[in-house]
């Protein structure tokens, strides 16, 4: 809620030509102004007016100027023996407010110093006394006043500042978690997509191969590829059915998984060694990656004879290793893109663990590392 005097500073700042005629106005009643009412229109001294009114025009730059404007004040000031006072305090006040604290303490000292020798040259010592104390009080009245309503400005704008920035911070977040979002999204489609597809066509080779031979396994091999692509089609909706409503993915069954791999024909064995984690984002990392690494030795692997799927969750880091004994596992430059390898990546950075992965004196390893988390840190 805006305070009183929050409002009546609101209201100046939207009316800077309405502020600045007020106070040229009242320096010149206050200047130029007494002199005539005292001596009356007549007798009044023409120079002192001239000068007063030049005075109280230059205070019209007193914000942009205000070196210039005190200096022009104090110099009419000195030439008319001391008629100027308001227009005095009101340059002091300007060169406060808009300058630094060591500019109004430097203005103040040589203004004082000019108009005190000009008042000990025109009155003698007697009226240093006078001097010093009216026009101490105005000085440091104008320069406190002045001081007081610069900090203040400093301080808004330090807030604004603030503000700016944590917005801009804010909005740096949100595309880096934007980012993320599309990586993790990538990604998934990639592990629903690439790999179901390759056990899916391999299925279908392998039921076209054994289909006069041996109908009864050729039919089991096209219905489990049925089955796969309708679990593909459910991941499909389970994804985008995240990118509605931010839920989060639900790791997948290893169990399921290892046997489809069986029937595709990679002799996969499953070894589990220590209880499953508590985290769902553990497990579906855990999940994708022995998915990964599977469909490569599936794709890659020339005649395995065994394919080792190794997780120890007995320690600290979890241990996962990936093992086959075939041959040719390195991805031919026209087939393999890394994709895989670098979503295995990236997935076990998020819970700062590491893949190694390359070629073995037979076959091709992937060996990954996880600490466990200390709390759920779903991706």
């Amino acid at each position: 809620m805006e305070t009183g005097a929050g409002t009546v500073r609101a209201f100046w700042a939207r009316h800077p030509r309405l502020g600045t005629g007020i106070v040229v106005t009242f320096c010149l009643l206050a200047g130029p102004g007494i002199e005539v009412l005292w001596w009356g229109p007549e007798q009044a001294d023409r120079w002192d007016l001239t000068v007063g009114v030049v005075v109280a025009l230059s205070l019209i730059g007193r914000r942009s100027w205000p070196w210039w404007v005190l200096a022009v004040t104090v110099a009419g000031d000195a030439l008319t023996e001391g008629m100027l006072v308001a227009a005095f305090a009101v340059a002091m006040y300007s060169l406060a407010a808009n300058r630094s604290l060591n500019e109004a303490t430097a203005g103040t000292v040589g203004s004082l110093a000019v108009l005190g020798a000009e008042a000990v040259h025109r009155s003698g010592r007697d009226g240093l006394g006078t001097f010093l104390f009216f026009y101490g009080i105005t000085v440091v009245g104008a320069v406190l006043t002045g001081a007081t309503v610069a900090t203040r400005r400093r301080y808004v704008q330090a807030l604004l500042d603030r503000a700016a920035r944590l917005a801009r911070e804010k909005e740096q977040e949100g595309l880096l978690a934007a980012a993320r979002e599309r990586a993790r999204i990538a990604h998934d489609l990639h592990d629903i997509v690439a790999h179901n597809l390759t056990i899916m066509v391999r299925l279908a080779d392998g039921a076209t191969a054994v289909a006069d031979t041996d109908p009864q396994r050729s039919r089991k091999a096209v219905e489990r590829a049925a089955d796969l692509g309708r679990e593909a089609m459910k991941d499909m909706r389970r994804l985008l059915g995240v990118l509605h409503d931010g839920s989060a993915d639900v790791p997948g069954d290893l169990e399921t998984l290892i046997e489809t791999f069986r029937i595709a024909g990679l002799p996969v064995t499953l070894r589990r060694r220590g209880p499953d984690p508590t985290s769902p984002g553990l497990q579906r990392v855990v999940f994708r990656i022995v998915q990964e690494a599977l469909t490569n030795a599936l794709r890659y692997a020339e005649k395995p004879t065994e394919v080792l799927a190794d997780l120890d969750y007995s320690g600290d880091p979890i241990r996962i290793a990936v093992v086959d004994d075939g041959r040719g596992t390195t991805p031919a430059p026209s087939v393999g893109s890394e994709q895989g390898l670098n979503a295995m990546r990236e997935r076990a950075a998020l819970y700062g663990g590491t893949v190694e992965a390359g070629p073995q004196p037979v076959g091709w390893a992937v060996h990954v590392s996880l600490p466990h988390p200390t709390e759920d840190t779903d991706d």
